[in-house]
């Protein structure tokens, strides 16, 4: 049966387009439109960069989990102001601990896969999408019962209150509510060492723990930029790009066959 157009949506329409980034099914044309992309999607560099990252990380190491980006995301609403419509949820990033999907995807479509939602979706805030990310889009991930939704500054991009360092993250509780937490300070310098104080340990429901690291690398060349980055949730080390896990394994191997040439040196040496 189609629904009216008098559907409970009226707390969007005054917001302004650029704001907007959940669609509903049967929303006015003129509110959203599925055909176009995300505005703001690849919006910077860091934008781009901050997103491709997470997606390399989760990927590499990872390998019985899947990791999407720029994917619209489609669910059915089990509670809240949309319950029984498809909702169309843009992530930057999302994660599923446990979902094997072998093939390329146009879109995430939830039905398809037990109405399965990610453990974790992630927003980098950018100038035309902000606000939605942290408004509109959590009270969406809250009534899908999205167990865990994150947002950070990869430089300023917002308003003062969440200037960077910045990272939030919405964890949900049982009660089936958000508690949210914080990080307004950096967890490590590119190139330093962790500073344990500042680390949000979510290891009860995901396999890593989050951080903020300060790039060496500048935007426009006078801002400071941030990285999200995933921790070992049992040491303190930061998680590798695939790039990174080669050139350590690389290492590893020249390591071990040092120390076989050794061996039959010192072998060697005593035959003599």
């Amino acid at each position: 049966m189609t629904q009216k157009k008098t559907d409970p949506i009226s707390h969007l329409v005054d917001e302004p387009k650029e704001w907007r980034s959940t669609r509903v099914e049967n929303a006015p044309p003129d509110l959203y439109d599925p055909s176009q992309p995300r505005l703001g999607r690849r919006e910077s560099e860091p934008h781009a960069a901050e997103v491709t990252y997470l997606r390399d990380v989760l990927a590499t190491n990872f390998p019985k989990g899947r990791a999407l980006w720029d994917l619209h995301h489609y669910f059915i609403a089990s509670k809240g102001v949309f319950k029984g419509k498809k909702i169309d949820l843009q992530l930057d990033v999302s994660f599923f601990k446990e979902l094997t999907i072998p093939v390329a995807l146009p879109s995430y479509d939830a039905t398809m896969y037990e109405g399965k939602v990610p453990d974790i979706g992630i927003n980098v805030l950018s100038k035309s999408t902000w606000r939605a990310d942290i408004g509109e889009n959590v009270e969406t991930c809250r009534d899908l019962s999205i167990p865990v939704y994150v947002v950070f500054s990869p430089y300023l991009v917002t308003s003062k209150r969440y200037a960077p360092p910045f990272l939030r993250a919405y964890i949900l509780q049982e009660d089936g509510f958000y508690k949210v937490e914080e990080l307004r300070a950096i967890t490590i310098e590119e190139g330093g060492a962790i500073d344990e104080t500042q680390v949000l340990d979510l290891s009860d429901k995901l396999p890593f723990r989050l951080g903020l690291m300060q790039l060496k690398q500048q935007f426009l060349g006078s801002k400071p930029l941030f990285r999200l980055i995933l921790i070992d949730p049992l040491e303190m080390r930061v998680l590798p790009t695939r790039r990174e896990k080669e050139v350590e394994e690389a290492k590893k191997e020249t390591e071990l066959v040092k120390k076989e040439l050794q061996k039959y040196r010192d072998k060697f040496g005593e035959l003599r």
